[in-house]
């Protein structure tokens, strides 16, 4: 019987800096196709035609400000920033532990510094743009996602080499 995988413990670096006790909550990317809806004569409903990959945004909080994350805020490069979020869950029907690492490069452009209380833990959240994405579990890269490079690699089928093939790259 399979059991729902538990998030047990994960660290976040920034740029290879851990932040294990200090990261409080991440919300990973949303990764979305972005459709454009098409119907044509004589068709007797829609069809969704694939037209881009929808922006990919990390939001991450911490239990305070960190020097190393607004040292890269509004940087000059769209990728300045590396953030790499590793993950253990366990699904306990078999037993079994998994390893998720999603790495993203992108750029901080968003700080909410919430509000500020005595003696109350910070809740500091940070928005970084991404244009590069890619998610590992269990070693196998199920997912890779680089925006300006034109790649685009689901389970190992790089869904875009023909077309960069037929640009002349």
């Amino acid at each position: 019987m399979a059991l729902p995988h538990t998030l047990r413990l994960f660290n976040v670096f920034v740029n290879g800096v851990s932040f294990v006790d200090q990261a409080l909550e991440l919300k990973l990317p949303k990764i979305a196709m972005k459709t454009e809806e098409y119907s044509g004569a004589g068709m007797i409903g829609p069809v969704a035609l694939l037209k881009a990959i929808e922006k990919l945004e990390l939001e991450h909080t911490y239990n305070g400000p960190i020097e190393e994350i607004v040292a890269d805020f509004g940087a000059e490069k769209h990728d300045a920033s590396l953030v790499r979020f590793m993950g253990s869950y366990s699904e306990e029907g078999s037993g079994t532990d998994q390893a998720v690492e999603i790495v993203v490069r992108g750029r901080h452009n968003e700080f909410d510094q919430s509000d500020a209380k005595a003696a109350e833990n910070g809740n500091w959240k940070v928005k970084t743009d991404c244009t590069y994405y890619k998610q590992t579990v269990n070693g196998k890269v199920w997912l890779e996602i680089d925006v300006v490079n034109k790649i685009f690699v689901v389970m190992g089928v790089d869904r875009l080499a023909q077309h960069r093939k037929n640009i002349g790259l």
